[in-house]
């Protein structure tokens, strides 16, 4: 019986340290990306009022940035929650923790629906908001090599915030399947 007692004890103590490194994983991921939208979002509003150069502007007029607040607000979400869980197990033990780990549990499940949900929609969306503007987005104005990218190219990293976004939605679509 004390041998079964001490297997049982190794394997709680194996599935609590892989869930602490889960949640760290979550917490890495959550800010990769936070970090990934705060870039593109510092470049296009340090660039988005420059002065136009043969009458070409360095960003489309009203350039439609919903996808990466969208994006931004998820990340946050993700974050605060992993923050939440990581610090009820470092204040109050494997037993808090599991309590608040719960409800982000019930709540990551119920945001995990809503999010494919809400990604497919968006994903549609984005496309026809693309095709139907002339990549007028911050994705697509900073994906298109032509006249005005080379006209801004010392002052606007286009390249990187294309390069940004694209492993953005790379990130995202990763984590439907």
């Amino acid at each position: 019986m004390s041998c079964n007692s001490n297997t049982t004890q190794k394997i709680k103590v194996r599935v609590r340290i892989a869930k602490i490194f889960l949640r760290g994983i979550n917490f890495a991921c959550s800010l990769i990306v936070l970090s990934m939208i705060a870039t593109a979002f510092a470049i296009f509003n340090a660039t988005k009022t420059l002065a136009p150069r043969n009458n070409l502007p360095a960003w489309a007029e009203n350039t439609k940035i919903w996808p990466q607040v969208l994006l931004l607000s998820i990340a946050c979400i993700s974050l605060v929650m992993s923050i939440v869980v990581m610090i009820a197990y470092f204040r109050g033990g494997h037993n808090r923790a599991e309590k608040v780990a719960a409800y982000y549990t019930v709540f990551a499940v119920g945001f995990f629906i809503f999010s494919i949900v809400m990604w497919a929609i968006g994903a549609a969306a984005f496309n026809q908001s693309k095709a139907q503007n002339n990549n007028k987005d911050m994705w697509g104005w900073s994906c298109v090599d032509n006249k005005r990218r080379h006209l801004f190219e010392d002052d606007v990293a286009y390249a990187l915030v294309c390069r940004l976004q694209v492993s953005l939605l790379l990130h995202i679509s990763q984590h439907q399947h």
